[in-house]
């Protein structure tokens, strides 16, 4: 080829790459209601992208303090071993980093332990959704066999006969012995103090509500890239919307594992209809790079892992001879779709999940 030939192809190579990356850069300054159009799976638009804000509670400094007490006490578990903060780590935007949950004796549990984030932005909680408030969740783990293995009325035995509880009771609630809605209503106040971890993502929204062009300033180009796809190609959104980056349902991923060894039956195992077997609850993206390993499993340790999973569309098991007419085998859901996205956009993609 001429080399003015080829000085001028490259020439124009780079500054169309150039004019793309300016141009993109250029849409995200602009307010959010202006940005390109989200590109979602669902008939539904998502939710935008926005700051997740904690709502209002009046619970007073002395319930908090008697919460956090109660979180961090091991005597919450049938054999003082184990408390609420031994599986929600406050460093760990309150995760343990385990594949798998660990309670007492050394049992490990069937799923992966999720990050206390927004507790009242949630209409239902734990991978299944089986409790519907976060006061029944609160208190589910001190009687479940493998975490706790206790009891509430043991617990509250306990607590209400310990010297180190009887003030911190009188000042929280002007009572001398605490019931099961007190000992859930102080734990759920301590876990509505808990505060997003800061990222750069967590700024980047944050200025994004008022100044959008300083706000795509904290963005490198590849890291603007993988946000625009997360909004678009990608269709991220589909089901990681809104300020708390899930849609609070319940999908089915094809991580069921039905009939094998890992089998895990999701929202069935609350709700007992066939139609919810395999499905698990959307979890938020928010304090990712804290919450690792990923999906109710623990299975992924990393993110071009996750990625590489929802390119091809999620997984699509095929029923086994034995269950090849079982009308109850669990369907990946349809708002999975291949992506076709390519190796620059996969890095770019995890380069934005970075920023989470």
């Amino acid at each position: 080829m001429n080399k003015w030939l080829l000085l001028l192809t490259c020439s124009i190579f780079t500054t169309s790459a150039f004019t793309q990356e300016q141009s993109l850069r250029e849409l995200y300054a602009k307010p959010q209601h202006e940005w390109p159009t989200i590109i979602s799976s669902k008939d539904v638009p998502a939710a935008p992208l926005k700051p997740l804000k904690a709502k209002p509670f009046k619970q007073s400094d002395e319930i908090i303090a008697l919460g956090e007490k109660l979180f961090n006490d091991t005597r919450l578990s049938r054999d003082n071993t184990v408390s609420c903060a031994s599986c929600h780590e406050s460093r760990l935007a309150f995760t343990d980093r385990r594949k798998l949950a660990v309670g007492i004796d050394g049992q490990v549990g069937t799923r992966n332990t999720q990050a206390i984030i927004g507790v009242d932005h949630w209409q239902t909680f734990f991978w299944d959704g089986r409790a519907k408030t976060a006061a029944q969740q609160a208190l589910m783990p001190i009687e479940n066999p493998i975490e706790m293995g206790s009891s509430v009325e043991l617990v509250l035995n306990k607590v209400n006969s310990a010297e180190d509880y009887k003030s911190p009771i009188f000042n929280a609630f002007g009572k001398e012995a605490l019931n099961k809605e007190l000992l859930a209503l102080a734990l759920v106040a301590f876990e509505r103090t808990f505060d997003i971890p800061e990222s750069l993502f967590t700024r980047f929204i944050d200025k994004a509500q008022t100044n959008p062009s300083e706000a795509v300033a904290l963005l490198d180009d590849q890291q603007l890239e993988g946000l625009h796809l997360f909004r678009t190609k990608a269709r991220c959104m589909t089901c990681h919307e809104g300020a708390l980056l899930s849609d609070n349902e319940f999908h089915v991923t094809g991580l069921h594992f039905y009939g094998r060894k890992l089998q895990d039956l999701g929202r069935f195992e609350a709700t007992q209809d066939p139609a919810d077997i395999g499905k698990f609850r959307t979890p938020s993206l928010l304090a990712l790079q804290q919450s690792t390993p990923w999906m109710h499993h623990g299975g992924f340790q990393s993110l071009l892992g996750i990625v590489n999973f929802y390119n091809a569309g999620g997984a699509r098991p095929k029923p086994s001879k034995k269950f090849k007419d079982d009308p109850n085998y669990p369907q990946t859901t349809e708002l999975l779709h291949k992506l076709a996205l390519s190796k620059d956009e996969k890095n770019a993609l995890i380069a934005f999940l970075e920023t989470l």
